[in-house]
């Protein structure tokens, strides 16, 4: 009987290991296809690839239920009990919301739920499956893992961009780059020819990605030291670059410069083995990627914004503006005539009308410039209006609603805040937190066990994408970017626990064995 019951949790594991390998090994393609008619093949209205994810982690989340005991499965119930009282309060909420203040609202009950399910239901379910099944997705795992989608996306983007047949990134159309890394030191034009994002959907998606993963490429590269280790680090800085955006190109520079220094740190507390070979190489590879760096799309963007000028309002303009804002129709003659001059992009001008709220455009036409030039300020300035106008204190609590149809606020805490209010972020987004809160606790009481280089770079990895969702967003609310949130924390939960599990004599051990390494180095200079 127990034989028997041995077997078919073996085969239970392996089913559960092959479906979340071949989940996360599709992710890249999956954002690819998102670029092509694909994503319009819906069911019920909902894409067939997000139906593909839909399938492929209920089925390893329902398979490792069988594995929980009651207490676990009290846990899991509890919460989604918890999530069904929270929504059901939000929809009867949102949907008395005043569509004559924002004309785009238009409360749709199965947008807004799928939306909640995508993206807040489906990532939690892949961390319990991971966590849960720590005995089967060690380490190595997603060490290998991580190497193979790092390459996957950065040696696309990289022969995409040669061969002249990548996105530009600075585009929500599919326009192929006329430029590529050849011409990062003659070309002085516009930066978004520049910039390379593959066949991928979106170039921000793609950053947050590559800047959560980068910590542990970097870990690798330092404990191995091997050749394909140096290569998928440079192809990755390379394709950091590429993309043009500001985390990618700024966060690849000081994720290097802040692992080395972790690094070398650890050799000299003798935590960590010093591969000597391999420093020079690090360095040598670096050199370069500084020297791309300093001509990349993001350093050309830079110098360009200094010559932009941001000074004060055309005070007569904005006169006539304010003597015609009780006209809807001579308004908008007025700002299409005066909208470069105050720039104030054409998308925000459609999403909310002058008409809707004319105060708030003579507003944002009597400020500095430089803040209309910034879209993600502009975003929350018009979210802020919008919740200023409905007037409603369940607002802050229970959110706007999706529906709403409010284009993407690109800084996720706020966005996420004006979509689902206080109680929202704290029950969609506060297992995030309360794990990471909880790895790092776990790190203060085991500081000895835990002082090395692997649970450095995994904590480093899980804070860098909770930052960057704040600093540029397209983390929360975003199914890619999620799931390697996802990985990273159950990853990081593996090391920790792991590193925390060692005995005394096993670390004594290692410091001697690494002693001997480095004092063997420091003779041989």
């Amino acid at each position: 009987m127990f034989k028997n019951l041995r077997g078919e949790n073996q085969k239970r594991d392996k089913v559960i290991k092959i479906v979340i390998t071949i989940l996360l090994l599709l992710l890249p393609f999956l954002d690819m296809l998102r670029t092509t008619n694909i994503r319009n093949f819906e069911i019920l209205g909902i894409s067939i690839i997000e139906i593909w994810n839909i399938l492929l982690i209920g089925v390893a989340f329902l398979l490792t239920l069988f594995k929980c005991k009651w207490k676990e499965l009290l846990f899991v119930f509890g919460y989604l009990i918890v999530l069904g009282i929270y929504i059901v309060f939000h929809f009867k909420h949102i949907i008395t919301f005043d569509t004559s203040l924002f004309p785009r609202a238009d409360f749709n009950f199965v947008t807004e739920t799928f939306y909640i399910g995508r993206v807040y239901i489906l990532p939690p379910a892949l961390l319990f499956v991971l966590i849960k099944n720590k005995d089967i997705f060690n380490k190595e795992f997603y060490f290998k893992i991580i190497k193979i989608v790092i390459a996957i996306i950065s040696f696309s983007i990289i022969i995409l961009n040669v061969l002249k047949l990548s996105f530009i990134s600075y585009s929500d159309t599919h326009d192929f780059n006329i430029r590529n890394i050849f011409d990062y030191f003659l070309f002085q034009g516009d930066f978004r020819q520049l910039s390379s994002r593959g066949w991928f959907d979106s170039a921000n998606e793609l950053s947050a990605i590559m800047f959560m993963l980068f910590p542990i490429n970097l870990y690798l590269l330092f404990k191995e030291g091997k050749k394909s280790n140096v290569a998928l680090f440079v192809g990755q800085f390379i394709a950091m670059i590429l993309l043009g955006t500001r985390t990618s190109a700024v966060g690849s520079v000081l994720i290097v410069l802040a692992v080395g220094f972790l690094y070398f740190i650890f050799v000299l507390t003798r935590t960590e083995i010093l591969k000597v070979n391999f420093t020079k190489i690090f360095v040598f590879c670096s050199l370069i990627c500084i020297a791309f760096f300093s001509v990349s799309p993001f350093m050309i963007a830079r110098l360009n914004e200094g010559k932009t000028d941001f000074s004060i309002k055309n005070q007569e303009a904005y006169d006539e503006l304010e003597d015609d804002k009780n006209d809807p129709e001579k308004m908008s003659e007025l700002f299409e005539k005066y909208r470069d001059e105050y720039m104030i992009n054409e998308l925000f001008l459609k999403i909310y009308p002058y008409e809707v709220d004319p105060d708030f455009w003579l507003q944002m036409a009597s400020r500095d410039k430089s803040l209309n030039n910034d879209s993600r300020r502009m975003k929350s300035d018009i979210l802020a209006r919008v919740k200023e106008r409905s007037n409603n204190s369940a607002d802050t609590y229970l959110g706007l609603g999706y529906t709403l149809n409010m284009i993407d606020g690109e800084r996720d805490y706020t966005y996420q805040y004006y979509l689902f209010g206080i109680v929202g972020i704290i029950v969609l987004m506060g297992p995030y937190f309360v794990i990471l809160i909880y790895l790092i606790a776990k790190c203060l009481f085991n500081f000895k066990k835990c002082f090395k280089l692997n649970v450095a770079c995994s904590l480093m990895g899980i804070v860098l994408g909770l930052l960057i969702a704040y600093y540029s967003g397209h983390v929360f609310g975003w199914v890619s970017p999620m799931m390697w949130l996802v990985v990273m924390l159950s990853l990081g939960v593996y090391i920790v626990l792991e590193n925390c599990s060692k005995k005394e004599k096993e670390i004594k051990s290692e410091k001697e064995n690494n002693k001997k390494t480095l004092d063997k180095f420091l003779k041989s200079i």
